[in-house]
């Protein structure tokens, strides 16, 4: 048998298993032939491959595999030197890379040319750099990026009052109009998709709840706060991109699961890499230096921030946390989503973790370094969900990254 991906299926293949949806809803039986008027209605259900009788594959599928063999060996060796730390065998990155694979040669076949890293840029006179701050020391100074977000701190102090409405909550969020314009144009978008427009924050409070939009807002006046760190080595828009991948495929996944508050691990995704900022603000020219030595050695990126600078972006992260006085949970997301055994392998840390090396996978752009992070597997197998989640959840992040990019980059 042969496994073939939606796209490729056509009237007439014959079904070498049962077919069922990512959810395990029964659609097909194995030995059923595939009728056209059925395709449309399996993408709607959610399917994304299914197994076909080698003999029934025809001479269409054949011709379309010998057009895009070229591209396909084209993005196996992009590939095999982006997932060069994961053992391309092992679930879930297995069935990750093959996807990625899938949509890397469609796009090639269209004409995509994908970004290349280069070696950092060489820095002159590396003996005048300074050595390294200490993690305390960072988050204190000139630009004071230890100080949690004005608004967010008023939200706060409005949810710890027992009888704090909607209409106040919404009151003090509409106080910052750049906040209030985000985040209503993102309850308004397909990402939630209510019916009616939701014009005031006080009704998007009584749609989504106080705790659910106030994680919103924490996530939101964040990018506002450091969305302007300048950086010869480091494109902010990249960054932004790949932490609000990161937050929809938490938020994705975390729905699979059945969590009820999936607000937060979007927020957590958005947050994952702050401690990053914070060394990019205070110490960029050491913070190129531990670029170098990532793209070097081929290391990640926390790894060479340890080896160069003492410490790395989840402990800053963590700290600024801490300090900032978000909740545990979040905490737990930033602090440990490179080492989730750190925090017990939580469901949140376990999900970041997941979400990140998703996020970096699955994107087609480059930050930083090539290399997609070291999957633990031990915190996939915490999460206990199917790797046949992982199709549909690529094709539901990717919907709906094109809806919120457009959002937090006004496009």
């Amino acid at each position: 048998m042969a496994l073939v991906f939606i796209d490729d299926l056509t009237e007439g293949m014959m079904l070498a298993e049962d077919l069922l949806t990512p959810s395990g809803r029964f659609v097909l039986a194995a030995g059923a032939t595939i009728k056209a008027d059925q395709l449309k209605i399996l993408k709607s259900w959610g399917v994304v491959e299914a197994n076909i009788e080698v003999s029934s594959l025809g001479n269409e599928f054949a011709q379309q595999q010998e057009a895009s063999a070229e591209f396909h060996d084209q993005a196996e060796n992009l590939l095999s030197v982006r997932f060069v730390q994961n053992d391309l065998e092992q679930e879930p990155i297995a069935t990750l890379y093959r996807h990625v694979s899938h949509l890397w040669t469609l796009k090639l076949q269209e004409g995509w040319v994908p970004d290349s890293i280069t070696e950092a840029a060489p820095i002159s006179e590396p003996q005048k750099i300074h050595a390294p701050l200490s993690a305390a020391k960072l988050l204190n100074g000139d630009v004071d990026l230890g100080c949690l977000p004005t608004v967010y701190s008023h939200i706060v102090d409005a949810l710890n009052h027992p009888n704090t409405s909607s209409y106040q909550l919404g009151e003090v969020i509409s106080k910052d109009a750049s906040l209030t314009v985000r985040l209503l144009r993102l309850v308004n978008s397909p990402f939630y998709g209510f019916s009616g427009k939701v014009e005031t924050v006080a009704r998007a409070v009584s749609l989504l709840g106080l705790n659910e939009l106030s994680t919103l807002a924490l996530g939101i006046s964040v990018i506002q706060k450091f969305e302007n760190i300048p950086s010869d080595q480091f494109d902010m828009e990249s960054f932004w991109r790949h932490s609000i991948r990161c937050g929809l495929f938490a938020r994705t996944l975390a729905g699979y699961m059945g969590e009820k508050d999936t607000e937060k691990y979007f927020t957590g995704g958005l947050l994952h890499d702050i401690g990053r900022l914070v060394m990019l603000d205070r110490m960029p020219q050491q913070y190129c230096l531990a670029i170098s030595r990532a793209r070097q050695e081929h290391l990640p990126m926390y790894r060479a921030e340890q080896d160069v600078l003492k410490t790395d972006h989840c402990i800053l992260g963590k700290m600024l946390a801490e300090k900032w006085r978000l909740a545990p949970s979040l905490i737990r997301m930033i602090g440990c989503h490179h080492s989730p055994r750190l925090a017990h392998y939580s469901t949140e840390a376990c999900l970041i973790h997941i979400a990140d090396i998703f996020a970096h996978g699955c994107s087609d752009e480059v930050l930083l370094v090539n290399a997609v992070p070291e999957l633990q597997i031990q915190a996939w197998n915490e999460i206990g969900l199917a790797t046949d989640y992982i199709s549909a959840a690529i094709k539901q992040v990717d919907n709906d990254f094109k809806e919120i990019i457009k959002i937090f980059f006004d496009r």
